[in-house]
């Protein structure tokens, strides 16, 4: 996280977040495959990776009170099989910004990779934030 955090009047285009590390232990991918009452097989299912980027993202940004960010859409390339308990890296950048009425959409740009630096993920996610 960055000492001093950006506003999201702030983003731009280009702009980079700080890359992020997360584990992802059996109790995180449990919860997830409760949720989506999915049966687990030893991989943490890749949205459930998505989800921990995108959620880890977003407590980086200060948003208003009672504000929801909300995932409308994503274009991504599972590019490999991530075991429960390993750990992951998310490099995420704006990719555009759109204001539409009282919706804003962040358009963003991943890269996640395993602990030896290997893509695991990458793609594009939009992030609906209503006014």
């Amino acid at each position: 996280m960055p000492d001093k955090a950006i506003s999201y009047e702030e983003l731009t285009p280009g702009y980079k977040f700080p890359p992020a590390t997360y584990e992802l232990n059996a109790s995180f991918v449990s919860k997830y495959l409760k949720a989506v009452d999915a049966a687990g097989d030893g991989f943490v299912p890749p949205l459930a990776i998505t989800a921990c980027a995108i959620a880890g993202m977003t407590k980086s940004v200060p948003l208003p009170p009672g504000t929801i960010a909300i995932h409308a859409s994503q274009d991504l390339e599972f590019l490999k099989l991530v075991p429960v308990g390993a750990t992951i890296e998310c490099q995420i950048g704006v990719a555009q910004k759109i204001a539409r009425g009282k919706m804003s959409m962040l358009i963003l740009d991943l890269e996640i990779s395993d602990k030896g630096k290997e893509k695991v993920q990458s793609g594009k996610a939009t992030i609906a934030l209503p006014a």
